[in-house]
């Protein structure tokens, strides 16, 4: 999966992998202007929630549409109240597509579990479709968690609005392990947000909308940078990795060994006096919470004036 949904960060650099190799997909084309495009593809994406009803879903959250033959007894997505239609206004990391995006997406079941930063562990069962029901891409039952930051950014953005779900495995049962009470929901995505001029599939076309139905069974939180402090704890409230740059450096606290910039390592700053030296002392970590505040009252790992 994470093959398949590489984050693009610059169009000219993206590499193809596997099963999503070059060869695989269609002629990457010249960029189109970002505002012009979306502009075409937001009518595509509300034409088709307007003109499209949930025909039905079963227990285990897979989605059935269909486009309205009778107005009269079909509700629209747009329309419809059992799954309220639901969206995210969010920006790309991409400088040069600088478009405010409406992600529209529905909500199956919220899940019980973590809800994922987009720099955590995930694993997902999901399924790729064109709009007209093509399927391009679908791993039904996934065998491996990837980093939600390795996929493309309308995943980032909208599959930490969910849950994972609850590992289930009853002893001396025969069946294999299963998860439940996961997050599951659809999303639709305009190209500026997943592959825009450079499809992954030969499946889909250049500058195509895509919709991805999906399941969260299990999310789990990890430190990129090594700090000693989980991604979950540098990011904004929404698991918005882009809203925290405290020395304004270019690199995410998530990714950034030095926070504040002030020459001194964030593992450094929160580390436990008392431990980290010595023979079988290894160092531990003020939890978030529980670092030490500056005079300013900010957390000292944060305030390049203000250091350990």
């Amino acid at each position: 999966m994470k093959r398949c949904l590489m984050a693009f960060g610059l169009i000219a650099l993206i590499a193809f992998f596997g099963s999503c190799s070059k060869d695989d997909g269609a002629a990457v084309v010249p960029p189109r202007d970002y505002t012009v495009q979306y502009a075409s593809e937001k009518d595509s994406i509300e034409k088709y929630l307007k003109n499209h009803y949930i025909v039905s879903v079963d227990a285990d959250f897979n989605p059935v549409f269909a486009t309205i033959t009778d107005a009269g007894t079909q509700t629209s997505i747009w329309d419809q109240t059992v799954y309220p239609l639901k969206n995210k206004v969010v920006t790309s990391t991409n400088a040069a597509n600088n478009v405010l995006y409406t992600v529209y997406y529905l909500t199956f079941n919220q899940g019980v579990g973590n809800a994922p930063t987009r720099g955590d562990n995930v694993l997902i069962s999901y399924n790729g479709m064109t709009f007209d029901g093509v399927s391009f891409e679908n791993t039904p039952f996934p065998t491996a968690s990837f980093s939600l930051g390795e996929t493309i950014e309308g995943w980032q953005n909208i599959i930490p609005k969910f849950n994972a779900g609850t590992y289930v495995d009853v002893p001396n049962n025969p069946n294999p392990a299963t998860y439940q009470d996961y997050g599951a929901g659809v999303m639709w995505l305009p190209s500026g947000l997943a592959y825009y001029n450079s499809p992954n599939s030969s499946l889909i076309s250049a500058y195509e909308s895509l919709m991805f139905t999906f399941k969260l069974y299990k999310a789990e939180f990890v430190d990129s940078d090594g700090d000693g402090l989980l991604n979950k704890d540098e990011v904004g409230w929404d698991g918005d990795l882009t809203s925290i740059d405290t020395d304004g450096d270019g690199i995410y606290n998530y990714l950034d060994t030095d926070d504040d910039g002030d020459g001194y390592l964030t593992a450094t700053e929160i580390t436990i006096p008392g431990t980290g030296t010595g023979t079988n002392n290894p160092a531990q970590y003020y939890s978030f919470a529980d670092i030490p505040t500056c005079s300013s009252g900010t957390k000292r790992h944060l305030d390049a004036t203000c250091h350990n």
